[in-house]
């Protein structure tokens, strides 16, 4: 009789343990997909491990600050004068321009320059305009002055456009800070200049940023 009881249990045990089993798997396989969908849901929230929009705006202006910090530290040391002459001929004055660069900092300078300055009356080609050649640019050693005439991209040296008064004066000046990596730094400058001989700018002298 007890033989007879356990044959009829065994398959009831068998079937038992796989029920068992089954639900252990089952159970394995929720938890192992959980993290999967807590992933797809930070994904659809736009959750994202990359840098986001902001992060990248936050990154930007970090950037940007460490590099004006470089640029004002040199800038301090550095200055910059545009003279405007204006000597008088019969048909009026001829106008000239010089450039002052004092480099009080400690590195070897190079100065990118140009700009443009127009004069009436007189045709288009009445005016001062430079840039653009290795000859307007200025290689200047520390604790060191440099002067010299601004010269024309399209008239021979020694030329000064004739005229009574100048329009305009637009220039761009910029040289790279000390320190690893590139970081440009744009150089202002103080304009001079005879009195009432420049429009806007009836006292002659007034400081001016660089175009970019």
């Amino acid at each position: 009789m007890s033989f007879s009881v356990a044959l009829l249990l065994q398959p009831l045990l068998v079937l038992g343990a796989l029920t068992s089993g089954c639900g252990g798997s089952g159970e394995s396989a929720q938890r192992s997909a959980t993290p999967d969908d807590a992933s797809n849901s930070s994904h659809i929230d736009g959750a994202s491990p990359s840098c986001s929009a902001e992060c990248r705006a936050e990154r930007r202006a970090e950037r940007e600050a460490r590099e004006a910090e470089r640029c004002g530290e040199l800038l301090s040391r550095v200055r910059l004068t545009f003279r405007i002459t204006a000597t008088p001929v019969a048909a009026g004055s001829a106008i000239g321009l010089r450039r002052i660069l004092v480099n009080r900092s400690e590195a070897t300078l190079f100065v990118s320059t140009g700009g443009m300055l127009k004069v009436l009356p007189g045709p288009r080609s009445n005016r001062i305009s430079w840039g653009g050649s290795s000859a307007d640019g200025v290689f200047q050693k520390p604790g060191t002055t440099s002067r010299g005439d601004v010269w024309h991209d399209r008239q021979p040296p020694g030329w000064h456009p004739i005229g009574d008064r100048v329009t305009s004066f637009d220039f761009y000046a910029h040289t790279d800070a000390p320190g690893p990596g590139s970081v440009a730094c744009g150089i202002p400058a103080t304009i001079v200049a005879p009195p009432g001989l420049v429009e806007r700018h009836p006292s002659g002298r007034w400081t001016q940023e660089p175009s970019p």
